[in-house]
């Protein structure tokens, strides 16, 4: 009997996704009025409400499961606890994931499920450190999983130990420079340049990209280190001359260095490539006058005119 329900819900799922609803649900609550005396199909379709968002029939089912089977297999038990958590997380019931979670702590039970409830319980309520010691042991469980090896580094991001987030970013493998790149971008709005340069570097070594050059160009402009700035910047260029916002960068690097005349010849480049940008135009305009390049200065003096006549 237990196997015909099981199909029964089965084919319910497929009528679902095959834009069936109302037969599909017809059948899962057929099922639910007639099987209430099997758990391991009560739980199937606990499994099935929870998947299609009906989180109040899910719930109400497991609750029933535990209520009516006192003696109930201990695996069957557990996936009903796991799954009720699970519900109550959703629903930001803090309280109550944590009371189903730690009875499942407390009998000793161990698995990669409660782990990762364990983590998600504490992480939602800014509780990083916590989660992370949870996050560790689904580690253990699983050492390969690229979704538990992202999560790990993208939280170590969070709590500034960067080191281990690049360990374990490392290990996931291609994911892990886009997340790199996302921390680093987050850093460096925040003002904390020395970890992002850090990041970006690291990103470096694993992809060349002209956005990547480019963040450790800006990122070593911003502490100081010029030399390095202009090096990422020629790198940069080498490999997409057309990479625009490197040019005023450049520009900046090099009035930093006390090189106006460098700085001229970037900022001409960038003129020549994009030639939009008025504030670049004025900027030119008056290193030129400075440097006393009168007849640059008119070229360039009507270019920004007419654009600012365009604009009228």
């Amino acid at each position: 009997m237990t196997k015909q329900w099981l199909y029964v819900i089965d084919e319910a799922i497929k009528r679902i996704e095959n834009d069936e609803l109302e037969l599909g649900l017809q059948a899962l609550k057929k099922v639910q009025e007639h099987g209430r005396e099997l758990p391991e199909v009560m739980l199937y379709l606990a499994e099935v409400w929870y998947r299609f968002g009906h989180l109040n029939e899910a719930e109400q089912l497991l609750q029933d499961i535990l209520r009516r089977n006192s003696d109930l297999e201990p695996s069957l038990r557990q996936e009903c606890q796991l799954l009720l958590a699970e519900i109550a997380l959703d629903g930001n019931d803090f309280d109550t994931a944590q009371t189903i979670l730690y009875e499942l702590v407390e009998t000793g039970e161990e698995n990669l499920r409660l782990d990762l409830l364990l983590t998600d319980l504490y992480a939602m309520q800014g509780l990083d450190e916590v989660a992370i010691k949870y996050l560790e042991q689904a580690r253990k469980k699983d050492p390969k999983n690229k979704e538990i090896l992202t999560a790990l580094g993208n939280m170590y991001f969070q709590i500034g130990k960067d080191d281990e987030a690049m360990q374990a970013l490392d290990e996931a493998g291609e994911q892990s420079v886009d997340l790199i790149l996302s921390k680093a971008r987050v850093l460096a709005q925040n003002g904390e340049f020395e970890q992002a340069y850090h990041l970006f570097q690291h990103a470096l070594e694993q992809q060349q990209s002209a956005e990547i050059f480019y963040g450790c160009a800006m990122m070593a402009f911003h502490t100081g280190k010029l030399e390095e700035a202009q090096s990422f910047v020629g790198s940069l260029l080498a490999l997409d001359e057309e990479y625009v916002a490197g040019y005023p960068l450049s520009a900046d690097i090099y009035l930093s260095q006390g090189k106006t005349e460098k700085a001229i010849e970037a900022l001409e480049q960038y003129v020549e490539l994009s030639g939009f940008d008025l504030d670049q135009i004025r900027r030119l305009v008056a290193l030129l006058t400075q440097a006393g390049r009168y007849d640059d200065v008119k070229t360039y003096q009507k270019l920004l005119d007419d654009w600012n006549t365009e604009e009228e």
